[in-house]
């Protein structure tokens, strides 16, 4: 469209429209009252001129009354011309009935005849009258005044308008009855008085009137049309302007803040309230158009930076427009066909998805292979879309190429990685089982679990996986293996039933995009024998050590025996009896030790046996540290060990073996007792440096001991290692190393831990967690042991 049709030509403002168009409807007014408050005012002044006039006549009739009744004619003739003389008033006349001037305040007047059609007479005689009646003896003040220009050929007149009232003399009781003159009763009017007043000074009070009302009604005007057009201006013109000058603004393309805040409009009504919605109409705008060219730049920006390569195609397969990544992989020129700057071909591909838009208007994807212009080899994933016009007709087509050769490689890879993992995964020395973890069915195995449970591979494959544990056993482990937990010591059951020990470790995973869990079992069935055969040589080496003590302790109740048989002899051989008291507390003596003595014996049988598997029970650790005392009691009360007991009252009771769990207090005790003597032996100790404390507490999860001593300690250096199979600190000869390492062992069967534990003073201090019944110890946090330095030296104490 031509610009000169756009542009728009202004004519008067709308300020100035309105402005006329008030100006001439307030003259049009102002006029309209001028000129009626002017014929107001000239009525009114018309109406008391009447008035005067009429209040004139009656007081010369009133002094003309008596002159008349006594018929003094000179009297009345002086009353008249003082009359006469009156301000204002240019003739006074009496008439009679026949109109003759009998009186008059001009001595030419006298005598003169008035005419009868005249309005002084016509107002009476002229008026039509029933046959008979007499005129009316009395009229309406307007009816007996008349207002006339005065020419300067009337008498006394100069030119200006003059007043005429006539009134009518009644015929009053007086005058009827009056020896002076007679008058018929009948007559109603004797006589006509005539007053001629001149208007000169109600014109000139009239025309100051006429003249002030005029100024004020100018300055009125003026007063109103400079404050319509203040109105005009501040509440139209100028908000129009204000108006008009942001959407100048807004159509040049000016659509920040500052714009919007230009256009203030203060005051509250409807171009107010316009300015507002074009102050917001231009904020949205502004923001909108920030929007678009925020979008327009953001799709600029997606469409030459984004990875993939895009470019626009005509019916001829011609490049319109490409990106930046189009322009750095290929020989990039616009009007080149696609195929040539895509694969380098001299004509059209066989299978062009850019034709098929084309021909139905809808996107089709394709995998191709091109080369960039480096010469490497690519693979694409080609996605092609239609571009329509205004009438919907498809014009363009958008073809967008995602680089899949990294995914080709990485397949490719891929799949020898998984054949590589096949191998591995059916070839690895341990059983492994992929197991469902909602329905813990078997979901694959590889070769070592068939081979180590009998089973071929399909047999295993849909089965359950307690199929795997003995059915007393099933439950619990499959509980365990949904829980991820380790097992150490399952025992699980190959085809034909045979019984076996594994070490289980689960994980939870995923395969297919579903939960699974990762098992793998190791057969430690060989290895938990082996640890048996050292458990049992460790516990032989225990007893050898505890020999000496033992053989002290039966020394004890062996002379209590001993001296009751001396005595029995020697009252034997004296023949003397033997009184019942004594024979009693003989007896006593001697069953209380026979009683110590079997109960120490069996204790060592107990120890010194081969232990067999057995299932935990709920054991009280405070009763098996008190038996695992037992054996030391003597050999450390020999040594001048001091043994202190800070046992917790009412312990919880924990899952354990209770003959494995005192084989750990005793390597424990072994182990202080050794420390401390060596200890003595290289420098002097006092009665305080021989000590061992046992102690235990309750926490939230589970029970802590401890066993704690004042010997060397243990260096930093090697508390690593101290828990190694055949690992010791002690002298060539003096020690297995297997005593920490069993007791570690021990403690890891049952779901505990040990911890060798540095002392703020000297010494070594071990500490024992085992979990409460139906709860495991957590991994770190509220039941790390407690810091601990010296036992308490008052409370529970026990020396042994």
């Amino acid at each position: 469209m031509d610009q000169g049709q756009d542009r728009f030509r202004p004519g008067l403002p709308l300020a100035a429209k309105i402005m006329g168009c008030l100006v001439l409807l307030i003259l049009g007014l102002a006029l309209f009252l001028f000129r009626f408050n002017t014929q107001s005012f000239r009525d009114l002044a018309e109406k008391n001129a009447d008035l005067e006039a009429d209040r004139i006549c009656e007081a010369i009739k009133s002094g003309a009354s008596s002159a008349m009744m006594r018929n003094e004619r000179g009297e009345l003739q002086k009353i008249v011309e003082r009359a006469g003389r009156m301000e204002g008033v240019r003739g006074v006349s009496i008439l009679n009935k026949e109109a003759l001037a009998m009186f008059a305040s001009r001595e030419e007047d006298i005598g003169v005849r008035w005419p009868v059609k005249g309005f002084q007479c016509a107002a009476c005689h002229d008026r039509p009258l029933p046959a008979g009646a007499l005129p009316p003896d009395s009229l309406e003040l307007e009816e007996r005044t008349r207002i006339e220009d005065g020419g300067a050929d009337t008498p006394g007149g100069n030119g200006a308008r003059q007043l005429t009232i006539f009134s009518p003399i009644a015929n009053d009781e007086g005058c009827a009855t009056a020896s002076c003159h007679f008058h018929k009763p009948q007559e109603k009017v004797l006589g006509v008085l005539v007053l001629d007043m001149s208007l000169t000074k109600q014109e000139e009070t009239l025309g100051q009137l006429v003249e002030t009302n005029a100024l004020s009604l100018g300055v009125f005007l003026a007063g109103v049309f400079a404050l319509l057009y203040a109105v005009l201006y501040l509440l139209i013109q100028r908000p129009i302007r204000s108006i008009i000058g942001v959407t100048r603004r807004m159509a040049k393309g000016d659509l920040g803040r500052e714009v919007s805040s230009a256009l203030s409009v203060p005051q509250r009504d409807e171009l107010g309230e316009l300015a507002h919605a074009f102050s917001l109409m231009c904020r949205e705008i502004g923001l909108k158009h920030a929007e678009i060219v925020n979008q327009r730049q953001l799709y600029q920006k997606l469409f030459e930076g984004v990875p993939c390569i895009i470019t626009v195609q005509d019916r001829d397969f011609k490049l319109l427009r490409y990106n930046q990544t189009f322009a750095d992989l290929f020989h990039a020129r616009k009007g080149a066909y696609c195929y040539e700057a895509y694969k380098g071909r001299t004509e059209k591909c066989p299978h062009c998805p850019v034709e098929k838009t084309f021909a139905d208007g809808q996107p089709h994807f394709t995998e191709e292979t091109g080369v960039y212009k480096d010469g490497t080899r690519a693979h694409w994933i080609v996605t092609t879309a239609p571009l329509y016009d205004e009438d919907g007709r498809v014009t363009a087509a958008m073809e967008m190429c995602l680089d899949i050769t990294g995914r080709k490689r990485l397949e490719e890879e891929l799949r020898k990685s998984e054949r590589k993992y096949l191998d591995i995964f059916n070839n690895i020395p341990s059983a492994l089982f992929v197991i469902c973890s909602q329905n813990m069915t078997i979901l694959d195995l590889n070769r070592s679990a068939a081979s180590l449970y009998g089973y071929r591979r399909g047999e295993l494959m849909g089965q359950s996986a307690a199929v795997l544990f003995p059915p007393e056993d099933a439950q619990e482990g499959v509980v365990a293996l949904a829980e991820g937990r380790t097992m150490s010591r399952a025992r699980n059951q190959t085809k034909d039933g045979r019984v076996f020990f594994v070490s289980i470790t689960a994980a939870h995973s995923e395969s297919d995009d579903r939960p699974v869990i990762l098992a793998t079992a190791t057969d430690v069935t060989e290895r938990i024998k082996a640890e048996r055969q050292m458990v049992q040589a460790s516990r032989m080496a225990t007893l050898g050590e505890m020999a000496t003590g033992v053989a002290h302790e039966l020394n004890q109740p062996l002379a209590v025996l001993s001296m009751a048989a001396s005595l029995f002899l020697r009252k034997v051989e004296r023949g003397e009896a033997v009184d019942a008291e004594t024979l009693r507390t003989l007896a006593g003596k001697i069953q209380s030790n026979v009683e110590r003595s079997t109960r120490i014996i069996n204790h060592m049988r107990e120890f010194g046996r081969k232990p067999a598997a057995q299932d935990a029970v709920p054991v009280d650790v405070n009763e098996v540290i008190r038996r695992a005392f037992e054996f030391f009691s003597q050999q450390l009360q020999v040594r001048g060990i001091e043994v202190v007991f800070d046992l917790a009252a009412e312990l919880p009771p924990v899952l354990a073996d209770p003959a494995r769990l005192e084989q750990v207090f005793m390597n424990l005790l072994l182990n202080a007792r050794d420390a401390i003597e060596d200890k003595c032996a290289k420098e002097p100790c006092t009665e305080g440096d021989r000590r061992i404390t046992l102690r235990t507490r309750a926490r939230r999860r589970g029970v802590q001991a401890e066993v704690s001593d004042t010997g060397p300690g243990i260096p930093r250096e090697l508390m690593a290692r101290i828990f190694e199979p055949f690992f010791t600190t002690k002298q060539v000869g003096k020690g297995t190393g297997l005593g920490l390492s069993i007791s570690y062992g021990i403690m890891q069967d049952y779901g505990g831990a040990i911890h060798v534990r540095p002392r703020s003073g000297q010494g070594a201090r071990f500490v024992l967690l085992f979990p409460r019944l139906g709860q495991s110890l957590p991994a770190s946090g509220d039941e790390s042991p407690s810091p601990g330095n010296e036992p308490p030296t008052g409370g529970a104490g026990q020396q042994g």
